[in-house]
């Protein structure tokens, strides 16, 4: 039974450190409206909970997925013909390792895609994807989600790509190293990368303290 006309939608964006890629994952439709197309995966609210608490549920659901951090983005109004119809569709987003997610047995409706290549998206989906890869990019400098992509011990060059992925641009290898060694959050280990064909470079590490600390988040 449902007792509120509150929907559930989750933007799900995996970063490939291995492929140097981003991924949103999608699921195929098994019901009508729009059945078989590729969409978010999402619900509606059943029972009395948080509202994350049912985003995360759908996600295991539906996915297979579980144990990852989610935010809310924001609340979207969604009208149909009649004002009996309307409802309230609530989006939530997470950045993930590809290659640590923890993940149940895999559900044959799921996918990822590249995000730059998405599939045509039924609903308001297309405009909850753009709406979080734009405030990704807005926050990218003030949450540390960037940094939930990265090993433990990283290089510069691959935070320096995520970036560049994240943005699709060039960036100048001088400046950004730069910038990123005036970062008191990041700091430079007495160890160097291991298992390289080139000269290996020097690992860093991500310190949540002196992150709050930069950036007054309490």
């Amino acid at each position: 039974m449902i007792y509120s006309k509150i929907a559930i939608d989750c933007v799900v964006i995996g970063y490939s450190v291995q492929e140097n890629r981003f991924k949103i994952l999608l699921i195929q439709r098994n019901n009508e409206p729009q059945k078989g197309a590729w969409a978010l995966p999402g619900g509606f609210v059943k029972q009395t909970e948080e509202f994350e608490t049912t985003a995360k549920h759908i996600l295991k659901k539906e996915t297979g997925i579980r144990n990852i951090f989610m935010d809310q983005l924001k609340a979207y109004s969604l009208t149909g013909c009649e004002d009996a119809d309307r409802i309230i569709s609530i989006a939530f987003f997470s950045i993930i390792n590809m290659e640590k997610v923890k993940s149940d047995e895999a559900e044959q409706y799921s996918k990822w895609f590249d995000l730059h290549k998405i599939p045509k998206l039924p609903f308001d989906h297309k405009n909850k994807v753009k709406d979080t890869v734009d405030y990704l990019k807005m926050h990218v400098n003030t949450q540390p989600y960037l940094f939930k992509l990265l090993p433990a011990k990283f290089t510069l060059n691959q935070l320096q790509r995520i970036y560049e992925c994240l943005f699709n641009v060039s960036i100048d290898n001088r400046n950004f190293r730069k910038k990123a060694k005036q970062m008191a959050y990041i700091e430079k280990l007495d160890e160097l990368e291991v298992n390289t064909s080139r000269r290996p470079a020097y690992l860093y590490k991500f310190n949540p303290s002196k992150y709050k600390q930069a950036f007054k988040l309490f």
